[in-house]
């Protein structure tokens, strides 16, 4: 839709709607002899602002399965050159899939009444920026947590195996957030990526993982718009 009134004669009224058309002057065209007989034009809506789109570069799949592990879930590089005061917001989803097994490691004859260990994954999200291959800028954090408490569990004398019929977990869940950016114009690329670090992956007693996580399907999309 046009975001101007249409001049409602059925003479050419045109250019006395365009954008670089002075409202407060006359339309000087010829069948406009008297200042009552055209209608002035008045803006509906805002001018279109310049608008990119940029989708980013998935990370691929991790599996997190103890702490301290990183990984670069996605990516995005933009050019702000031709804006004079670009607003970038950025668009961040990704799945997690963490697995809670506070069971983990209990095999037969290894003891009768055990306490499990509780499990839970925490998983650190940062929004980084760099630009034009300078040092890396942190510009928010966010962060995922799953945990399952542990409690007393018989084992029976003589099983086999592992142990089966404690309380497990295994979730999936969609991971996501925004940022919004008032940036000054920048001559070339900002990169833009997400990584994440393990922060805990929890352990039992005898040092064996009863948690796990995968990061998977990562993607960082940016908008960029003049203010």
């Amino acid at each position: 839709m046009s975001g101007y009134v249409k001049c409602d004669r059925d003479y050419d009224y045109d250019r006395c709607c365009k954008k670089d058309y002075d409202w407060k002057k006359e339309c000087g065209c010829s069948k406009c002899s008297k200042k009552k007989d055209y209608d002035v034009c008045k803006p509906l809506s805002p001018c279109p602002q310049k608008i990119l789109l940029e989708c980013g570069t998935p990370g691929g799949m991790m599996m997190f399965t103890s702490t301290g592990q990183t990984f670069t879930a996605a990516n995005v590089s933009v050019d702000t050159s031709c804006f004079n005061k670009p607003i970038i917001d950025l668009q961040f989803t990704s799945q997690v899939n963490a697995m809670l097994d506070p069971t983990a490691g209990l095999f037969e004859n290894t003891t009768v009444i055990t306490q499990q260990q509780d499990a839970e994954v925490v998983l650190l999200y940062e929004l980084i920026c760099r630009r034009n291959g300078g040092s890396e800028i942190t510009l928010g954090s966010w962060t995922f947590r799953r945990f399952l408490s542990g409690g007393s569990l018989t084992v029976p004398a003589g099983t086999t195996g592992f142990v089966t019929d404690a309380q497990d977990l295994s979730t999936y869940d969609t991971f996501s957030f925004s940022k919004c950016i008032c940036s000054s114009p920048c001559p070339g690329c900002i990169d833009y990526f997400v990584r994440v670090t393990a922060t805990t992956i929890s352990q039992d007693a005898n040092l064996v993982n009863n948690a796990n996580a995968t990061v998977s399907m990562g993607q960082l999309v940016a908008k960029i718009q003049d203010c």
